[in-house]
């Protein structure tokens, strides 16, 4: 409608202004007789007309632009009386209106022409406003011109000289009807700034002022037309009537359709309104709680039906109760929202937020609006979120993780709760980049200015990191972590997530363990015995340089081969048994020194001793074996041998030159005894005596030359030089034999020896000249020691016993005075004697420790608590029949 009555001005003013260019009154007046429109205030209806289409064809800089028009023509007219004389703003507009030179102020706009440009254009610019104000002020400024309309017509009508009263108005019908036409386009177009499908505007008193105005005016204007009709002696009465007739009706027409046409559109929306609503969760209810309205919406929330709900107390009905504080997940909104837990039907709960509205209208009583928000999947969100953020704080407390956010706009960092505490720094210490690069190793903060200027150009996601700091508590710990990079639309970084782990310890750690490997590095390196480490399949792993030089292999050569190949190949087939029987049952070869063989690259075969250790790594059994070449210790073993052996040779053969009179003296005795049986029996043969006689002399000679003979063997035997030789040999007949020899040339000395003999202990496994020679070692310091007794006491006590693990012990006991106590601490180190002076060369007892030790047995000396000096010896034993 409103743009059909724009395009009625329009072509309105067309045809006044074509009766101005082809001569024709009839088409600027209209009404013959009548005051004629100007071509300047029907061009400028023509120009508002078309501003106004524009606008209501949502075309608003160009409707800007032509409402600008009118508005210059209405400034124009209305600053004319300021401007020269030599200029008329109506006749020098068109030529054709000085015909009608004889009106006043011919060609000019009226009065109510320019109301009309000034207001009009006013009345479409505010209808387009933002501001509410002036668009309900738009209806009545476009009532403004339509007033004084009617004020002008009504003056006309009841002045006596409506002529003269026109000539200030110069009021013409085109400019009227134009003028109703385009206020009824502005009044009945659409205002395109506030209107919404399906919103229900409110009540518009400025508008429903403008209506109940046209409603008065419009039917009054067909009357006073019609008077003005009759007062005029021109025109037709019946032409009139008819033209009454239907303004009155198209004025009635517009007033009704406008008027019914908003109520049904404002029903439409209002029942958009009550359906959109009534799916809402609303609930109304007095000022007690009872329930007046419950939408369907409640209906769905909750499960109980409209007519089970009204009557009852909405909180007693739903069970509403407010959460404690910990289990409250919204804020209190400054509206004074609030959050409850309430009951379904089903007895399930759920989480609302409700706000209260109150309506306290004159006249009727007070209603409360609750508008109820269900948040049960929000919270059910926010609790699964507090769990996660709760497992997630405890996992990062756990493992010492920080979680930080920096905001490059504005500097601030946010770090998870506890993390600035753990690193011993007060909280808040680094909550912006300035005081955390205070803390941070200055050549560390260059490395990260570099790390984030590479990953910038490039726009990373990740980025690595790794600092110390150096400030506070948390001077020395080092921190290291990743972080997400977050880049704007133009490429530069704003914002960076990433966690952050202490890892001190673990620096320090790893410093002390490269510091140890490092060392063993070192001590493997310079270590004189070889290494080499085998897996639990005997697979070469390492293969030390010692191990290199030993067995001329290189390391390459052997690792990932058999350690097998190490040893002869008669000597491969043990090795592999023992590994195996360590490897299965863990016995064996680890804690023991092994003595074996082993075959260098060239063939050659040394002696080797061996030492193992095995650690877990990895589910894998990792065995460090340590060689020692032997070569050398063998040889000097074997001299040493020889040594000891020159030793005990020359230990002899001193002996027996310190016994040499003694031993002159015993064989002297024989042998004179032997000469006198002989001379004896000659004498007898040669007196010619009986057989007997002389047979016994030789007999007895015989004896005594037998006495000599043993004597020299014995003699011969204990200073001879042989080879080491173990036998069995009877443990009487040893220490006889060894007593014998001794007491050679002391019967003088009215010594008494006594054997006590264990009859279990028959047999040992010796050499037999070694432990005679132990034992007249002993026998001679015996005597020795008795020599400072009186001859009565002089006592030498011999017993053997067999003990536990197949030994037998041989005791010597003298009853001499005993050994001192400075000499027993060292009695068995060379060349310390129990001797005084120059008596002895202090070896004696040295070779014969050593002697026993060879034998596997033990040598110890001790002062017998009745007196006298005490030596034990050991010796493996031998069991009668044993093979």
């Amino acid at each position: 409608m409103a743009k059909g009555l724009a395009l009625f001005a329009m072509l309105c003013s067309a045809v006044a202004l074509s009766g101005w260019a082809f001569g024709l009154p009839i088409l600027y007046q209209f009404v013959p007789g009548t005051h004629p429109i100007w071509p300047l205030t029907a061009l400028a209806y023509g120009f508002l007309a078309t501003g106004v289409l524009a606008d209501s064809g949502e075309r608003p800089r160009l409707a800007r632009f032509l409402l600008a028009v009118p508005l210059m023509i209405a400034i124009g007219a209305t600053l004319q009386p300021l401007i020269d004389d030599g200029f008329d703003f109506g006749i020098d507009f068109a030529s054709g209106v000085a015909r009608h030179a004889a009106h006043v102020h011919a060609g000019r706009p009226g009065v109510n022409a320019i109301v009309n440009f000034l207001m009009l254009p006013l009345a479409v610019l505010a209808r387009r406003s933002r501001r509410q104000l002036l668009r309900d002020v738009a209806p009545l400024i476009a009532m403004a011109p339509l007033a004084l309309a009617v004020a002008s017509a009504t003056m006309l009508l009841v002045s006596g000289d409506p002529a003269k009263l026109n000539i200030g108005l110069r009021a013409s019908v085109p400019g009227t009807v134009m003028a109703l036409s385009i206020t009824a386009a502005v009044l009945f177009g659409r205002n395109a700034a506030v209107s919404r499908l399906g919103r229900v505007e409110r009540s518009d008193p400025v508008r429903i002022q403008a209506v109940v105005a046209a409603a008065i005016i419009l039917p009054a204007l067909p009357a006073m037309i019609e008077l003005a009709l009759e007062r005029g002696s021109h025109g037709n009465s019946t032409f009139g009537q008819i033209v009454l007739i239907l303004f009155n009706l198209i004025a009635i027409g517009l007033v009704s359709f406008w008027a019914v046409h908003r109520v049904s559109r404002e029903q439409a929306a209002r029942a958009e309104l009550s359906v959109a609503l009534d799916s809402a969760i609303v609930i109304i209810t007095d000022p007690a709680g009872t329930i007046l309205h419950w939408s369907r919406g409640c209906e769905q929330l909750y499960g109980w039906r409209e007519d089970e709900a009204l009557g009852q107390n909405k909180y007693m009905l739903l069970r509403a109760q407010c959460p404690s504080w910990q289990n409250s997940y919204s804020l209190p909104d400054a509206d004074g929202a609030q959050e409850l837990i309430e009951q379904r039907k089903d007895g399930s709960e759920i989480h609302v937020i409700e706000r209260l509205q109150h309506f306290d209208a004159s006249g009727r009583p007070e209603v409360v609006v609750h508008n109820i928000i269900d948040i049960s999947e929000r919270v059910s969100a926010l609790r699964a979120l507090r769990a996660s953020e709760e497992r997630l704080a405890q996992a990062t407390a756990a493992h010492e993780l920080g979680i930080f956010d920096l905001d490059l706009g504005s500097g601030r960092i946010e770090w998870s709760p506890g993390m600035e505490q753990r690193l011993g720094l007060a909280p808040g210490a680094l909550s912006t980049l300035d005081s955390w690069r205070e803390h941070v190793l200055p050549e560390d903060l260059e490395s990260l200015r570099t790390t984030v200027l590479r990953a910038v150009p490039e726009r990373s996601e990740r980025v690595s990191f790794r600092y110390r700091l150096i400030k506070g508590g948390a001077t020395g710990r080092t921190l290291e972590g990743s972080a997400r990079c977050f880049y704007d639309n133009e490429g530069a970084l704003v914002r960076v997530v990433g966690a952050v782990l202490d890892i001190t310890e673990r620096d320090e750690r790893e410093v002390a363990l490269r510091r140890r490997e490092a060392q063993l590095r070192t001590v493997l390196e310079t270590v004189p015995d070889a290494m080499i480490v085998v897996n639990a399949q005997g697979t070469i792993l390492q293969f030390s340089t010692a191990a290199e030089s030993l067995w001329g292999y290189r390391a390459s050569e052997v690792v990932g081969r058999n350690f097998t190949m190490l040893v002869p190949e008669e000597e491969q087939e043990p090795n592999e048994s023992v590994f195996r029987r360590f490897i299965e049952t863990g016995q064996g070869l680890i804690g023991e020194v092994l003595v074996g063989t082993a075959q260098t690259a060239d063939g050659r075969c040394f002696p080797a001793e061996l030492r193992a250790g095995a650690a877990k790594s990895d589910d894998d059994m990792l065995i460090t074996v340590f060689i020692r070449d032997l070569t050398e210790r063998v040889a000097a073993d074997q001299r040493l041998s020889e040594l000891n052996n020159e030793i005990a040779h020359v230990s002899r053969q001193s002996a027996m030159s310190e016994m040499a009179a003694d031993l002159a003296h015993e064989l002297n005795q024989p042998l004179s005894a032997t000469g006198n049986f002989l001379a004896a029996a000659r004498m007898l043969i040669e007196r010619g005596e009986s057989g007997e006689r002389v047979t016994d002399l030789l007999r007895m000679g015989s004896e005594q030359t037998q006495r000599a003979g043993e004597i020299i063997r014995r003699l011969r035997a204990f200073v001879a030089r042989g080879e080491v030789e173990m036998r069995v040999e009877s443990v009487e007949r040893t220490i006889r034999d060894a007593v014998e020899l001794v007491l050679v040339g002391t019967g003088h000395f009215n010594l008494r020896v006594n054997y006590q003999f264990d009859r279990a202990a028959r047999f040992i496994l010796a050499d037999r000249i070694q432990v005679q020679q132990v034992l007249v070692n002993l026998l001679r310091n015996a005597v020795h020691a008795l020599k400072m007794v009186a001859p009565d006491d002089r006592q030498i006590t011999i017993t053997s016993e067999k003990l536990p693990d197949q030994l037998i012990a041989i005791t010597v006991t003298d009853s001499g005075p005993g050994i001192p106590p400075h000499v027993l601490e060292s009695l068995f180190s060379r060349f310390s004697t129990t001797k005084g002076g120059s008596a002895g060369m202090g070896i004696g007892l040295s070779i014969s420790k050593r002697i026993i030790e060879g034998h596997g047995g033990v040598l110890s000396a001790e002062n017998d608590p009745a007196g006298g000096a005490s030596f034990r010896f050991t010796l493996p034993a031998v069991e009668e029949g044993e093979e």
